[in-house]
């Protein structure tokens, strides 16, 4: 939502907005000028000539009930986005269950450091800011959720992976399969898929551009960076990366030849990827005095974590900590026994109660339950009741040459915080 408000603002509109509480992004954006309401009222929407709202605003808020009584037209924030993102010559989707969000920073890193003029709308917070404004080409992060990508249309659509992921909104992955092959149809018929081979049935007659067939050799970790060699064209290239983790180079894969996609040349993309030190809370390092390492990663699905717990591993002397909050009462029942069997590689897990966000409780889900099974399978898990409760046990537990990994979608980064 931030995001577009400061496109708004950089247009010439004027921008109020509430929420529950406030925050660095209600703080940041009341420096702009948005006139920032906490709490939900009926009078917030005074002299409103439009309403956008998230899916987890409900049609029972206030805000919503004044403006339907006043004939307030009321829309979803991805289709203000869009309407946005629909409006640019050049418009770069991002799209896949997992990583999105990184692909859509390093593009816009690559971007940057290329000079090419660009609005970003990235799904977390990059070098300080979720949006950044420039002109021509769009790259936007393009989520399935409640399949809102299909408001955008594309000229180049990028497709990381495709896995079932919000059984709220999907029965199953051949659903969720068919949400993104409709997507890709929408790209402009002289446009381009980039997505891995494993996904080319999804593409119907679109041009199509296969990243996982880049070639990457010579792969270490040193200092909380990767290095690799890449062949472009013929040519090979020794690539920094500013974070590590195998994935990050399966999504520098995707940025490259999307990257070379809109003309930007082979060395302007390698020298801005060393610049890349990652998205706020996907493996941000936090420095908390007297205790470890420890990385906060929005994980929130079974791979992803089973990603994250091996990252730590293969970088980590000590034991792999990790504290988990699930995301959701539907997305925990969905993948209840894939929540115990993504931590066997860590030393110990424990589990924080599941996160609600948009849900109501679901009948034995719980991560009380969830712990109990993961015991049973032989992890060395058990349940933590609050973040008080772990702070105590973080401390306690953790060793100087251990890793702790806090891991969920939530608001878990508070743990750190706290730490």
């Amino acid at each position: 939502m931030s995001g577009l408000v400061q496109h708004l603002l950089n247009h010439g509109y004027t921008v109020s907005g509430s929420d529950r509480i406030t925050g660095d992004r209600t703080d940041a954006l009341a420096e702009m000028g948005v006139n920032i309401h906490i709490g939900h009222r009926t009078e917030n929407i005074d002299g409103c000539e439009l309403v956008v709202r998230t899916s987890a605003v409900h049609d029972d808020n206030v805000e919503i009930q004044e403006a339907k009584r006043k004939n307030i037209p009321i829309v979803l924030r991805e289709q203000l986005l869009g309407a946005i993102f629909n409006s640019f010559k050049t418009r770069v989707a991002v799209c896949g269950t997992h990583g999105k969000t990184t692909v859509t920073a390093m593009l816009h890193e690559i971007l940057s450091r290329a000079e090419v003029s660009h609005s970003a709308f990235i799904g977390g917070v990059y070098n300080g800011n979720n949006y950044y404004f420039g002109e021509n080409l769009v790259v936007a992060e393009a989520c399935e959720f409640n399949r809102s990508f299909l408001n955008l249309n594309p000229t180049v659509c990028v497709c990381l992976n495709a896995e079932h992921d919000h059984p709220d909104c999907y029965a199953d992955e051949e659903e969720v399969h068919t949400a993104f092959s409709q997507f890709m149809q929408q790209v402009d018929e002289n446009g381009c898929v980039v997505l891995p081979s494993n996904l080319s049935h999804l593409c119907d007659n679109r041009h199509c551009v296969y990243f996982d067939e880049i070639v990457t050799t010579n792969h270490t970790t040193k200092d909380d960076k990767q290095f690799f060699d890449v062949t472009i064209d013929g040519n090979t290239f020794s690539v920094e990366l500013g974070i590590v983790g195998a994935h990050n180079v399966y999504n520098a894969k995707a940025a490259i030849a999307t990257a070379l996609l809109l003309g930007v040349p082979a060395p302007q993309i390698i020298n801005a990827l060393k610049y890349f030190h990652g998205v706020d809370r996907r493996w941000s390092e936090r420095h908390i005095e007297g205790l470890c390492k420890a990385v906060c990663d929005y994980a929130h699905h079974p791979t992803e974590i089973a990603c994250a717990v091996s990252t730590a591993r293969s970088i980590t002397k000590g034991k792999v900590v990790c504290v988990f909050q699930p995301h959701t009462y539907s997305r925990t029942r969905a993948f209840f026994k894939q929540f115990a069997t993504c931590f066997t590689q860590a030393d110990v897990v424990a589990y924080l109660p599941i996160y609600s966000a948009r849900e109501m409780p679901l009948n034995g889900v719980t991560s009380q339950h969830l712990t109990l099974l993961a015991q049973n399978m032989g992890i060395n898990a058990l349940y933590l009741p609050d973040f008080e409760t772990a702070t105590r046990w973080a401390r306690q537990t953790v060793q100087p040459d251990d890793m702790l990994l806090i891991l969920g979608a939530g608001d878990i980064v508070q743990l750190a915080d706290i730490l």
